[in-house]
């Protein structure tokens, strides 16, 4: 159990982190590894078993945005978090919101809240909560914060949701209605790669945070939320080798019930999963010899026992979608899979965007999808950010 985090900066609070009364007990039975072998369990969308057609999604709004702008759309229908250049030279970098509506930025904070030594770090919101990391890159130190958020307005006061140093990786995180959460992790080459890992929420008006899942070493990916399922990626079948278990959790439940979970073959570690329409969609990094076809690079859509849709291209981000269509990045357009009519589409990016073109901005499921894309101008230098919103 975390103890208490101590406050840092005037006027802000800090919360008490503490294992809530079922969140290590609700923790299942792990699964059986599922190592496929059998080729008719895969169903390639690129080799033939899908049908490809031409793209019918298009943008039903485009913004130009102020170069080195970087977006987080966690599905709500009003904001996006937006990472902003600098405003003035007192500060590396800003954070604030983009309207979905106008597509207009606005500042929310423009210095650290704990001093010049600390630079932002990472941000996310929905409509009712804003989430940033501070960070101190002389030593490495940083803290997690949460402030309420209210038609685009910060309200209240900072809370302190966790810090660390050098020994503890800055948190992935993610937020779902008016709750926070994120993982707390040793960093991978730091002095305390024994300690455990711990996945905790809070929520805007508590006066403490709760334990959702403790991973008896680092969790794999960044925790997501789609719906009210959250998709986290601990270590799992302690003493049998090193696993990773995609666990789906009930966040509406008071227990943070594990309501499915997929285990993959020894050794191979997601890159990033969703729990979507009552699977997971997952996707691997590197390929692994002899553990079967989840084994191979590429992103999956399926649950225990398969069969298993595969698209087979690099992973690059999150996935997101909506009913049956699911959008994949590549290097540089996004894969539109419609897994009811069985067939995929390519979304190109933005004309004269460079290197990886388009990014989703937007995880899980939602109505909306949110991309940004660096842009250059007549004469080839990158000028600006290129914001698109699809209905999907």
């Amino acid at each position: 159990m975390q103890g208490t985090v101590a406050a840092a900066g005037a006027g802000m609070a800090a919360i008490a982190l503490s294992s809530c009364s079922s969140g290590g007990d609700s923790q299942q039975e792990d699964g059986e590894p599922q190592v496929v072998t059998d080729s008719s369990q895969i169903v390639a969308v690129l080799d033939g078993d899908y049908e490809n057609v031409s793209n019918s999604l298009s943008a039903s709004s485009t913004w130009s945005l102020p170069l080195g702008t970087m977006l987080f759309h966690n599905g709500g229908n009003t904001w996006a978090a937006a990472m902003l250049t600098p405003e003035s030279a007192t500060s590396v970098n800003t954070v604030g919101v983009l309207s979905l509506s106008s597509g207009n930025l606005t500042t929310l904070l423009d210095v650290a809240s704990l001093g010049a030594s600390y630079s932002f770090f990472d941000v996310r919101c929905s409509d009712q909560v804003y989430a940033w990391i501070e960070i101190n890159y002389t030593d490495g130190s940083w803290v997690l914060l949460g402030q309420g958020l209210s038609n685009g307005a910060l309200y209240g006061s900072p809370v302190q949701l966790d810090s660390g140093d050098s020994d503890w990786e800055p948190p992935r995180f993610t937020v779902w209605n008016s709750s926070v959460i994120w993982q707390k992790m040793p960093l991978a080459s730091g002095n305390r790669t024994t300690e455990y890992s711990h996945c905790y929420i809070w929520t805007v008006g508590s006066s403490e945070g709760q334990e959702i899942y403790e991973s008896h070493g680092r969790f794999a990916t960044t925790p997501r939320v789609s719906g009210s399922v959250l998709t986290i990626a601990p270590r799992v079948r302690e003493g049998s080798g090193v696993y990773y278990g995609m666990t789906a959790v009930d966040i509406t439940s008071s227990s943070y019930d594990q309501i499915d979970q997929l285990v993959l073959p020894r050794t191979v570690s997601p890159f990033d999963a969703t729990y979507m329409n009552d699977q997971f969609v997952f996707s691997i990094e590197a390929s692994y010899s002899g553990v079967g076809s989840l084994g191979n690079m590429g992103t999956f859509i399926g649950k225990e026992g398969g069969p298993y849709l595969y698209l087979r291209r690099e992973p690059l981000a999150q996935v997101a979608g909506n009913g049956s269509r699911y959008l994949v990045k590549s290097q540089a357009s996004h894969f539109v899979i419609d897994t009811e009519a069985q067939n995929y589409a390519v979304l190109i990016s933005p004309d004269r965007s460079i290197d990886y073109g388009d990014f989703p901005a937007t995880e899980g499921a939602s109505s909306q999808f949110l991309t940004f894309a660096t842009v250059r101008d007549d004469t080839g230098v990158p000028a600006s950010v290129t914001a698109r919103v699809f209905s999907i």
